[in-house]
């Protein structure tokens, strides 16, 4: 009879890529624009829009468009000018 081997599979917890972009909903979070509760919200109802997560935030009343675009600007590492 042939004996099996035991195989162990371990996962490595890699690092971010240095261009990793955080999501928006993480942004927004950590400026305290918009509070968990808000994110969660918007999040559900965009599984069944074709709406950003912005849009959906803006039209909740939740963000500001003005401090949408800031955190839109400096996600994608570009000046944001008023």
């Amino acid at each position: 009879m042939m004996e099996m081997e035991t195989l162990r599979i371990e996962t490595v917890k890699e690092e971010k890529p240095r261009h990793f972009k955080p999501q928006i909903g993480e942004l927004l979070l950590e400026q305290e624009l918009i509070i968990q509760h808000d994110l969660d919200f918007a999040l559900e109802h965009q599984k069944y829009s074709k709406e950003t997560l912005g849009e959906i935030l803006v039209r909740m009343g939740a963000l500001d468009l003005g401090d949408l675009e800031k955190t839109l600007a400096a996600q994608q590492n570009v000046m944001y000018f008023v």
